[in-house]
């Protein structure tokens, strides 16, 4: 028997063999090692050191409490673990002999061993080798029991014996006695040694990285049977572990492979030695011993394609920073033996993009949080033992680093065996001086740009992270920085990256980006060409030093800077870029630099732009909240100008000549209370596309001259111009898509000329209350989606109740001249709420289109017949309809062409659809046939039918008894508090359907509370949260001549029933002013939609049958979850085709944002 020692470095003969590396080199391994263990001795101390050491060094181990499936055949699954690593490791330990699974396992082990020369490690962890060699000792007893345990098959026991005796006899380790962290060294090191890793014996501490190189060998697949030729890119940002992921996956793999090589920094290799010191080195490794009779570059060049192209390969190209390189080495994908794999690693996406041949990218990850900790603990401690004083600072440390292991391995190290203040010390130092090492790795990235790029980079770093794409981009364009590809380049050199709309840089890479500024001039702030703390501009204004360096000055508006002298900016010739959001300035600014080209100044404290600043180069002038009341003397020539955004600028009383800015794009003029005209030179403006008039309230008239059309305009807002008589003249702005005009409540007339607007897709006369007549033109709007004269009470005229019954019936007859026609057929969204209309035209079924209808709060007796056309309506309020008498019957079946409603508006996801009859008479007169086709259920199934027709779920209201309807299978008391035990989720099921008879009193003692924001939900609580799907109507409520008992019915679809899952606390809350009377709920299933078919025929709807009723269990109110709760509406969750329909409808809005809209 040969046991190790500390210092033993003997290999016998039954582990190792010259014959295993052939053998080994050929057989496909997915473990490295292979851990037999007894759990219950060894699991939380030797095998779990073990097991971390050697997967640190990027050897990937098969535990069983780690790899086993559940579900799977344990003993077949670790049979298969067994055959394929490539060595196994026996701890023997006290109980390990009683354990039959363990003995099993270590006979698998002898066997493989036998046939196929496996490695196999034993390691004595408090036991004698002789009791392990001869069954006696602590393992006596255990085969005693063995053996008369298994009397009927003594061979196994035999089995078991010899195969212990054979382990016992091999090379391996007393750990009794021993120091364990050695003896675990040195296992690893002859773990490495033996399956001759290249990288793992220098390459430590690999936390984290195994399932990244896990994936990187999914992606290669090479267990598949495909003889195709890969090529795999490892991408991702200096220092996050490109080269570590690949060198710990070039181990893992390149046994597989008749020859392999791995090149280091490959473009340092071919910037000093041409193609042919990469060819050499190609031919060294994977031929290794074959000498080269030639130094002819072609002659060995054509060496690497006659060898590539017969032999099954793996080549890793370490670092490459361009394109032409990898065209240089000729070294293409098709010359390979098939069989073979390619891995190239760089920080740039766009080689990988385009290299002739597929590449499957892979995205490096940074750490995660526990990751980045056990990294940095490695390196900063020697031993498990940490100082409480300095492991109280590392969570500063790693917030520090952001999990850029790079980050984490300097600082670490750096700070072993440090005490605590010199911890504090580094830290306070590397803020205002980031790391020299860190920064040099990172610097590589950034050397490789174009002017334009680095550019970019340094505003980024220093001005825009975490800002929206769209407003960075339109800056830098403004500054001739062609921001789409300047951006793309970046994301693809992993500089940056862009999520959720917005541009984000890694901590270290912001910090690199100051740090390339700052070293401009270290001592000199107006020495820079950037300027963005409050100190270092505070700095240059009042020593006046900026005059020739600085670009550009962006300050952090959350910041607040102390009054200085303004005059210094007037000094700042070369400034090209200026945002300020600050309005303490004393001195007067006469001068802005002539090369300023983006100009964005809140709160601007002067009466007027600076009296010698040309603005010849500006392409953005944004002022909002400004003091002006002039923006310039007299005609100014801005060639570039495209926008300009004096919002609340409540000072101005009229606006600049436009006639020298004739390319103007953008005015926003909104909030100026005091503007009393706009300058008639607006009608030079030929690419005008967006002009903003909101509350402008001093506007009497605006007029688009004649000496030009403004067919660019798109977009008109002149909403709260309470003193505009008359919309204007629309004959020169044909293209007008978007036209707001609410709360203009002296506007009594819209001029003929809307005709003409033929591409308007919204128009919304909201609150007009003087608006007495829409006109007949208005039918020529052939785009027109939404149409909104909610609040124009005019347009019908009060009556006088004196008035005798014909005399009544001939002006309420004149609301049917409401001119609504075929002719509005893209027509979706109609809002006539508080219109005091006591008619709707019969025309109003030719609204084909028509998806949501708005007709709450008007005098209406009853709806025209031709409503049941409206086959795409999933809208209808009729609420607070009074006098309502009647009802036709209303849309039975969908159009497949719904559903646009929520492709066009944004967050339209949260706006319901449903049917709403609140307060209105109990007694409406239907068409449907008493308790077979009851309103609310051939509503709600028309729904369920057309899921297009809603998101997530949907509501009906209408006025009701105190009976729960019979096919709500659960009902429950008012203040039942349920929660779901059992349910039987099927590919059948779609949803849950609720209802609750309730009643309002709005008795002054019992009024409702504004501070409320939801004064009556459906509420599914949680310990911590609370999901709510609220009631839609106002329940501020006067009338007292009718019922005030409602049913409401909700639906909400299977995708947002999380309460299923959560056991979460069901029931339905309200405010004191509404009384719950009971409330029901049931499982909607496809079975359900033929039933209502067959209801159609004259059937009643069937009762719900056990298997598809949930299971419920009573909450006392005593038991419900206490505290505050974090309350999310039911939709929060945004399943993937809400995703999809998200992003489309963005992108149509993106394409728009120029305009406003």
């Amino acid at each position: 028997m040969a046991v190790r020692s500390s210092s033993t470095n003997f290999i016998s003969s039954e582990s190792s063999s010259s014959s295993d590396s052939g053998t080994i080199h050929n057989q496909k391994y997915r473990y490295d090692v292979f851990l037999s263990f007894r759990g219950p001795d060894t699991r939380n101390s030797f095998v779990d050191h073990l097991y971390s050491h050697l997967s640190r060094k990027g050897i990937f181990v098969f535990k069983d409490d780690q790899k086993l499936h559940k579900g799977e055949s344990i003993s077949s699954q670790l049979l298969q673990a067994i055959k394929d690593s490539r060595v196994s490791i026996i701890v023997f330990s006290q109980n390990y002999a009683s354990s039959t699974w363990c003995l099993d396992e270590m006979a698998a082990v002898a066997d493989f061993q036998q046939q196929s020369n496996q490695t196999v490690f034993p390691v004595f962890y408090d036991v004698d080798p002789s009791d392990v060699r001869y069954q006696n000792g602590v393992y006596e007893n255990s085969f005693v029991l063995h053996t008369e345990k298994f009397k009927e098959d003594p061979d196994k026991v035999d089995r078991w014996k010899r195969a212990m005796n054979g382990f016992a006899n091999s090379a391996g380790w007393d750990v009794r006695n021993k120091p364990e962290f050695e003896i675990i060294v040195e296992i690893v090191e002859e773990v490495i040694k033996t399956m001759g890793h290249k990288f793992s014996g220098f390459v430590d501490d690999l936390i984290g990285i195994q399932p990244g190189v896990q994936e990187l060998e999914d992606k290669l697949r090479l267990r598949s049977n495909i003889d195709d030729v890969q090529v795999l890119g490892i991408w991702g940002m200096s220092g996050i572990g490109k080269t570590t992921h690949a060198a710990a996956l070039y181990d893992k793999i390149s046994h597989r492979f008749d020859g392999s090589c791995f090149i280091e920094n490959v473009s340092k290799l071919h910037r000093d030695g041409g193609r042919t010191a990469v060819h050499k080195q190609i031919i060294s490794q994977t031929f290794p011993g074959e000498r080269l009779d030639t130094d002819d570059p072609v002659k060995i060049s054509g060496i690497v394609k006659h060898r590539l192209h017969n032999m099954k390969v793996l080549v890793v190209l370490d670092s490459v920073v361009d394109s032409e390189l990898l065209d240089d080495l000729a070294i293409k994908p098709e010359l390979f033996f098939k069989g073979s794999r390619m891995v190239i690693t760089t920080t740039d996406e766009h080689i990988l993009k385009a290299y002739k041949a597929p590449v499957i990218i892979h995205k490096v990850s940074l750490l995660n949080d526990n990751d980045a900790r056990t990294l940095f603990c490695t390196k900063a401690f020697k031993s498990e033992e940490q100082s409480s004083s300095c492991a109280e600072m590392i969570p500063e440390v790693l917030k520090y680093a952001q999990c850029l292991p790079l980050a984490i391995r300097v600082m670490g190290s750096f700070l072993c065996t440090r005490e605590a203040f010199e911890w504090k010390q580094v830290l306070d130092r590397l803020k205002k001086s980031p790391d020299n090492k860190i920064m040099g790795v990172l610097q590589i990235s950034v050397d490789g740009l174009q002017y334009e790029e680095k550019e970019i980079f340094l505003h980024i770093a220093c001005f825009f992270k975490g800002e929206r794409e769209d407003y960075v981009k339109r800056i830098l364009d403004c500054c001739g920085l062609y921001s789409q590809i300047g951006i793309k380049r970046l994301i693809e050199k992993s500089l940056i990256t862009i999520r959720d709309q917005e541009i984000l840089i890694h901590d270290m890479l912001q910090e690199l980006g100051k740090k390339m500024v700052r070293d401009q001039s270290p001592e000199e702030p107006g020495s820079r060409s950037r300027i963005w703390l409050h100190k270092d501009f505070f700095h240059v204004l009042t020593t006046e030093t900026g005059t020739e360096h600085v670009k550009a000055i962006v300050l952090d508006k959350k910041e607040d800077i102390s009054e200085c002298s303004v005059d210094g900016l007037s000094k700042m010739k070369k400034l090209t870029l200026l945002i300020l959001y600050h309005n303490n300035f004393s001195g007067s600014l006469h001068y802005l630099s002539d090369r300023l080209k983006y100009l964005l100044w809140h709160d601007y404290p002067f009466a007027s732009l600076p009296p010698y600043f040309t603005a010849s180069n500006l392409v953005e002038l944004n002022m909002p909240n400004s003091r002006i009341k002039r923006l310039w003397e007299g005609r100014k020539s801005c060639p570039y100008l495209k926008r300009i955004d004096l919002s609340n600028s409540i000072f101005l009383t009229e606006t600049p000549d436009f006639s020298g800015i004739v390319n103007l794009e953008r005015l926003d003029l909104s909030g100026c209370t005091n503007l009393l005209q706009v300058h008639s030179s607006m009608g030079f403006l030929k690419n005008l596309a967006f002009l903003n008039l909101r509350y402008c309230c001093s506007l009497v008239m605006i007029t688009f001259h004649c000496v030009t059309d403004m067919r660019s305009l798109k977009v008109l807002h002149l909403s709260g111009c309470n003193k505009l008589e008359s919309t204007p003249d629309f004959t020169r702005t044909p293209n007008l898509e978007y036209l707001d005009m609410d709360e203009c409540t002296s506007l009594s007339s819209i001029h003929e000329s809307i005709r003409v607007l033929s591409n308007l897709t919204f128009f919304s006369l909201r609150g007009c209350t003087e608006l007495d007549s829409i006109p007949a033109e208005i039918n020529s709007l052939a785009s027109l989606q939404t149409l909104d004269l909610c609040g124009c009470s005019k347009l019908n005229p009060k009556l006088d109740p004196n008035l005798n019954s014909r005399e009544l019936w001939i002006r309420r007859g004149a609301a049917r001249d409401l001119p609504l026609s075929s002719d509005l057929k893209s027509l979706i969204f109609l809002d006539l709420g508080s219109c005091n209309l006591y008619a709707l035209p019969g025309a109003i079924g030719e609204l084909r289109c028509l998806e949501r209808l708005n007709l709450q709060g008007n005098n209406l007796t009853s709806i025209p017949g031709s409503i049941r056309k409206l086959h795409c309506l999933a809208y209808l309020n009729l609420s607070h309809s009074s006098l309502l008498r009647a009802l036709p019957h209303l849309p039975m079946g969908g159009a497949t062409s719904g559903g646009k409603y929520f492709k066009t508006v944004s967050g339209s996801r949260d706006h319901r659809s449903g049917l709403y009859l609140f307060y209105c008479p109990m007694k409406v007169h239907t068409s449907f046939k008493p308790g077979i086709w009851s309103l609310e259920l051939v509503w709600f199934f028309r729904l369920i039918q057309e899921p297009y027709h809603f998101r997530c779920g949907f509501d009906i209201v209408i006025p009701w008894g105190l009976k729960i309807p019979r096919w709500f299978s659960d009902t429950f008391e008012g203040d039942s508090i349920k929660r779901i035990v059992k349910f039987n989720v099927t590919e059948d099921w779609f949803g849950f359907a609720f209802c609750v008879i309730f009643e309002l009193n709005n008795d002054p003692g019992v009024a409702s509370s504004s501070s409320q924001s939801h004064p009556f939900y459906l509420s599914f609580e949680s310990e911590y949260t609370e999901e709510y799907f609220d009631m839609p109507l106002s329940l501020n409520v006067n009338q007292t001549n009718e019922s005030k008992k409602h049913i409401w019915i909700i639906y909400i679809s299977r995708e947002h029933c999380h309460f299923v899952k959560t056991g979460a606390h069901i029931t339905f809350k309200a405010e004191p002013c509404v009384k719950i009377y009971a409330w029901g709920m049931r499982s909607i299933f496809r079975q359900d939609v033929p039933a209502f078919e067959m209801m159609k025929l004259g059937n009643p709807f069937p009762l719900q049958t056990d298997v598809h009723r949930p299971y419920f269990g009573s909450v006392e109110k005593s038991n419900t979850n206490s505290g505050p709760k974090f309350q999310l509406p039911y939709n929060w969750l945004l399943s993937e085709e809400d995703k999809d329909e998200k992003v489309s409808v963005e992108v149509k809005e993106n394409n728009l944002s120029h305009a406003g809209l």
